[in-house]
């Protein structure tokens, strides 16, 4: 592969049962996590491997599981494809971490450290709330709409903007039910989920967890990426280290504008989208994201990255 590539890591939500059995067999892979499981635990494989469905969801295992396996992958897709060469780098929520790695702003062991403390902050703040909460997806022609209808009811707002017409919304489940209520009564047209996580992640319910990142983010050592990171926090190119620490420390509680951050990938230049995953996700979002035929989206499972290994 000559072209130059963006690459895309996902966010929360990708993790399944088994998700590392056949990436732990890739030896470029498997020195990765073994170089995490000091940061990010002794149980790491077992998260990667054996970990019901169930328990695998829970904050914590899953932001610990997910970075794993992406960097994992991102490793193992290099060493099969030595030359090849970056034009940016775009992570969905947590995903954003692995960008940083692969753009090399990040070192291994420090994006282990972040993030272990990133999942343990994540679930403390989900612990503490008091009443239930989370997310709904939600998808519409224009996701514009959805945006203006979320201001009618009470508790809820935009957490996530991932497509032309997909998006999440967050708040306290009894809001967001009320959203759906209020949707179906009113004969809106949208399709709504209410998704089964723990809390309405990147809304203000997650200043605890700010507040929490702030002694780990001030210790982190970010350096200049070697090509620019498209954050979704700010939906823009982000190059300066202590922007991008800023930034990150805002995504806790920071609508994701994932779609400003693909376009912008796109406006730099950015043609060819590459996505290393068990279950690429947001390389298959492009189509609602960007012109058809201004852009090339690859989606490479672990499969077929070990078989070109071999």
């Amino acid at each position: 592969m000559s072209d130059a590539i963006c690459a895309l890591f996902a966010g929360q939500s990708v993790q399944e049962t088994g998700m590392g059995v056949e990436l732990l067999r890739n030896p470029a892979a498997r020195a990765v996590i073994d170089r995490l499981k000091p940061s990010l635990g002794a149980d790491l494989e077992t998260l990667l491997t054996t970990m019901p469905d169930e328990s695998l969801a829970l904050t914590f295992n899953a932001q610990r599981a997910i970075h794993a396996s992406h960097v994992a992958h991102w490793f193992a897709y290099k060493s099969a494809h030595p030359g090849i060469k970056l034009s940016g780098a775009v992570g969905h929520s947590m995903g954003v971490v692995a960008a940083l790695v692969a753009a090399e702003a990040l070192l291994l062991e420090d994006s282990g450290r972040f993030i272990a403390a990133r999942a343990k902050a994540f679930s403390d703040c989900c612990k503490a709330f008091t009443e239930p909460m989370g997310l709904a997806a939600v998808s519409a022609d224009d996701f514009n709409d959805v945006v203006q209808s979320a201001d009618e009811v009470p508790g809820v707002c935009v957490a996530l903007w991932n497509t032309r017409g997909r998006g999440t919304l967050g708040g306290t489940l009894a809001a967001l039910e009320a959203y759906a209520a209020k949707a179906r009564a009113e004969d809106w047209p949208v399709k709504i989920k209410i998704l089964k996580v723990e809390g309405p992640y990147h809304t203000a319910a997650f200043a605890p967890a700010k507040d929490a990142l702030a002694a780990t983010l001030a210790a982190l050592e970010v350096k200049a990426p070697k090509v620019p990171v498209f954050m979704g926090t700010s939906g823009k190119a982000e190059n300066d280290p202590a922007r991008i620490k800023a930034l990150l420390g805002e995504q806790t509680v920071a609508c994701e504008r994932h779609l400003d951050a693909v376009r912008a990938a796109h406006a730099a230049g950015c043609r060819t989208f590459v996505e290393a995953s068990f279950k690429p996700q947001p390389v298959t979002w492009l189509p609602d994201q960007l012109e058809a035929g201004s852009y090339k989206a690859i989606a490479l499972t672990t499969a077929e990255i070990t078989a070109s290994t071999r």
